[in-house]
């Protein structure tokens, strides 16, 4: 079996306990090497849909490139 690869991109920023370089929280980066690849999966999943949402909350991003509605 294939091993999953952490989300980390090396780009440590955090806001509260969310790192917004890889979008998991800091329980999830301390846990990381403990977990199951389900627990990966998990957090995968998670952070796909972290990143889409600040993505469509950030006031960095130009108002065209904001998702609507």
């Amino acid at each position: 079996m294939t091993a999953i690869n952490s989300p980390c991109v090396n780009v440590c920023r955090m806001q509260g306990t969310l790192c917004l370089g890889c979008y998991r929280t800091l329980n999830e980066i301390a846990g990381w090497s403990q977990m199951s690849d389900a627990g990966k999966q998990q957090v995968l999943s998670a952070v796909a849909k972290r990143s889409v949402s600040v993505a469509e909350n950030s006031d960095v991003l130009p108002a065209a490139q904001k998702k609507s509605g």
